[in-house]
């Protein structure tokens, strides 16, 4: 048998080889988004609630921590654990000086996180009439 075939035959066999630790931390899948006045940052934060959110500015660097604990619902056990304990999100992205950061505005809707950050008016393209 292939040592692959072993490792899975005896995570299927004991379930609590396949459950994650109890804490870990980790970077939620990201997309940036560039429009002309502003850019959006979406993040998947699943089962992150607005209380357990922070968004921080320092700097120029907008970093975002969030924390979700999940545990089985009173009177149930459980045989299969992916979801269960506590996770934290992080992810810190550099802003630079061509965005507005007093204007910055963040929204959590169905576990999407979306970040959006306006251009300063000196980075937002304008055209010049020629006379």
């Amino acid at each position: 048998m292939y040592p692959i075939a072993q490792l899975l035959n005896a995570a299927i066999e004991t379930p609590q080889a396949c459950r994650p630790l109890p804490y870990s931390e980790r970077l939620p899948r990201t997309n940036i988004l560039e429009g002309e006045q502003d850019f959006r940052i979406l993040m998947d934060l699943p089962g992150v609630r607005n209380e357990d959110l922070e968004i921080n500015l320092e700097d120029q660097t907008l970093t975002v921590k969030a924390e979700r604990d999940f545990q089985a619902p009173e009177g149930y056990k459980a045989h299969r654990s992916e979801l269960a304990g506590k996770v934290n999100f992080r992810r810190s992205f550099d802003l630079g000086s061509g965005v507005d950061a007093e204007r910055i505005g963040a929204k959590l809707e169905n576990g999407i996180l979306t970040v959006t950050v306006p251009k300063s008016d000196k980075a937002v393209p304008r055209r010049i009439e020629v006379q």
